[in-house]
């Protein structure tokens, strides 16, 4: 399978690791809100501030990928964060 890869700019880069690194510490935290008892209202603010961040990673990663999807249909993508290189695996050649 043809590996394909971009360099992306610094923003996108850093603003997709900051999302990923806040969804996963929310994450942690409602978690540890549920074995620790805290009480119903915290953990619901705590799961409600996760989902919401999710979201927003979510739409990020969306709107990365958009302009590739139309010339790399059904390909498997993700972005190396250390080296700034979204890396696409297609079994196609490109559209």
């Amino acid at each position: 399978m043809p590996e394909i890869t971009i360099r992306l700019n610094d923003d996108s880069v850093n603003y997709l690791q900051s999302l990923m690194y806040e969804t996963d510490g929310l994450k942690v935290l409602h978690t540890h809100a549920l074995n620790a008892g805290a009480p119903q209202e915290k953990v619901e603010e705590i799961r409600r501030e996760y989902l919401d961040k999710m979201a927003e990673y979510q739409l990020a990663k969306e709107e990365l990928w958009a302009p590739y999807d139309k010339e790399y249909p059904n390909a498997r993508w993700w972005l190396d964060f250390q080296e700034g290189v979204l890396h696409i695996v297609t079994t196609q050649q490109p559209a």
